[in-house]
């Protein structure tokens, strides 16, 4: 094959792909990974980053071997990851633990702190933002409570993104859309300070965070020989900052301005959209930098979405023998009644209630099957981007429609009940791996192939499918979703005794 083109490579919370496109954003290969999630203890989940490093470079390898192309086409390539969690190295760049990934709960006791000692309140001007247990500077504390020897070892901090990019170029930085999503920069001035970090209880751990942020096209660094010979790439290739998976999903469906709003469907349920000033509040979960200077992502979002599907094929349905284990899914979906009692609270690896809530089937009775409880995941994965998206409401009215993105985005079941459930038409891109679009389009602008975002969207961005609501459909799930969240208010005083029991 022979033609121009970019590539972008996506280290998720359960994958790690690596995807070429045509430079008008046409896929021509996608080759993915599936990544171990390791449980060592109560409420934590981790990744080897030996593993890590692996699966990201046979996914380069794999790529490149499918689109059959010369790597010298490659004009450059962006990361994008999973944000937040921490991957921690000694001053050889040699892991000192597994990566802790944004999931992990295991510091939950220090947001509780956080939040009623004031923390919270006196940070929130400038970090602009909730703070969480995966959270960069909650993990750090934690290691310096619990397993402080680590942290003595560890000379650099990162998070998945920046991981990949130090794997492509031997270069440890950060890159702004997450170093301003990782609760620890002062927004008024775009640093990382000390006074952050203090109020923290950390600061003597600053240095271990890169001092370098970069932009998001801004280029980083080149191929190094060391990875051209694991991936088949060729060394000199630039590779740019990149961006968080959040923005960089959210920039591939063609939200440039404030008229759109985009939904992530994935291992966190992502519910943005943008504007020209940062919106401060205890009422939103985050806002951050985007990837043009003149607006932020004011993002509502949690690790609620399509990984309880995940769980539920890992550990009820064969998806080694099932080819197409999603469509599977689907179509047990369209077999389950729409009008139903059972409901499903998806906190399986997190939550946006109450810290310490679990996650449930309710209303279940002896007829209900499999087809059932699938249905009821779903729905219960929608529900809770309600949740979110009633929270954005409050600063700006939802529009007619929305932009998905996602891995679920492919379910045209899933993607039709997200437009029954909501009430407003839903549409679809034609890619299917939009964060590696959404960072490859950030190389495009770095390397002088696109003259800016907004002209980078509108080449690359194409609509494959619209979804209309069911008046009938919505009518009856504006009334389940009713009985959802007076099940959220039921449960909030009992979670704490439920955790206790563990």
């Amino acid at each position: 094959m022979k033609c121009k083109c970019l590539m972008g490579i996506d280290m998720g919370g359960t994958m790690v792909k690596a995807a070429l496109f045509s430079l008008d954003g046409k896929e021509l290969a996608v080759a993915g990974k599936r990544l171990t999630i390791l449980y060592p203890g109560k409420d934590m989940n981790e990744r080897s980053i030996e593993e890590a490093e692996q699966m990201t470079c046979e996914a380069i390898r794999e790529a490149l071997e499918t689109a059959d192309l010369d790597p010298a086409d490659i004009l450059g390539i962006g990361v994008t990851g999973q944000a937040n969690g921490s991957y921690m190295f000694d001053e050889n760049g040699k892991p000192t633990h597994n990566a802790v990934l944004s999931g992990d709960m295991r510091a939950k006791n220090y947001i509780k702190k956080w939040y009623s000692d004031g923390t919270y309140k006196k940070l929130l001007p400038k970090i602009r933002q909730a703070i969480w247990a995966g959270n960069v500077p909650a993990v750090i504390a934690w290691f310096k409570d619990n397993d402080r020897a680590t942290l003595d070892k560890t000379r650099t901090i990162v998070t998945a993104k920046d991981y990949v990019r130090y794997l492509l170029t031997g270069i440890f930085c950060l890159e702004l859309t997450e170093a301003s999503g990782i609760a620890s920069m002062d927004q008024t001035s775009d640093t990382i300070t000390e006074e952050i970090f203090s109020a923290y209880g950390i600061s003597e751990y600053l240095d271990r965070l890169p001092k370098k942020i970069a932009a998001c096209t801004e280029i980083v660094g080149y191929v190094t020989e060391k990875c051209a010979q694991k991936t088949g790439l060729k060394a000199g290739i630039p590779v740019v900052g990149g961006q968080m998976d959040t923005g960089a999903s959210i920039v591939s469906v063609g939200v440039t301005d404030e008229t759109k709003w985009g939904i992530i469907v994935g291992t966190w349920g992502i519910n943005a959209f943008l504007n020209r000033t940062p919106i401060i509040s205890p009422d939103i979960f985050m806002v951050y930098h985007y990837c043009t200077d003149e607006f932020w992502e004011i993002m509502e979002g949690s690790s609620t979405s399509a990984t309880n599907l995940e769980w539920f094929i890992d550990n009820f349905l064969d998806r080694d023998r099932e080819a197409h284990i999603y469509e599977k899914c689907s179509q047990l979906v369209e077999q389950a009644p729409w009008r139903d009692t059972i409901l499903f609270l998806p906190f399986l690896y997190g939550t946006n209630v109450n810290i310490d809530s679990k996650s449930a089937f309710i209303g279940l009775k002896g007829h209900h099957g499999p087809a059932s409880l699938v249905r009821a995941i779903y729905e219960g994965v929608v529900f809770c981007h309600w949740y979110h998206l009633e929270r954005l409401q409050k600063f700006a009215p939802m529009p007619d429609v929305i932009r998905m993105a996602g891995g679920a985005a492919r379910s045209k079941t899933w993607m039709q009940m997200f437009a029954d459930i909501l009430g407003v038409s839903v549409e679809v891109p034609e890619a299917e791996e939009l964060g590696a679009l959404g960072v490859a389009m950030m190389a495009g602008i770095g390397v002088g192939a696109y003259k800016n975002v907004a002209e980078a969207a509108d080449i690359c961005t194409r609509i494959s499918a619209r979804y209309e609501p069911d008046p009938e459909k919505h009518g009856y799930y504006v009334k389940k979703y009713a009985v959802y969240k007076a099940i959220i208010d039921a449960l909030d005083p009992v979670w704490e005794m439920v955790d206790a029991l563990g």
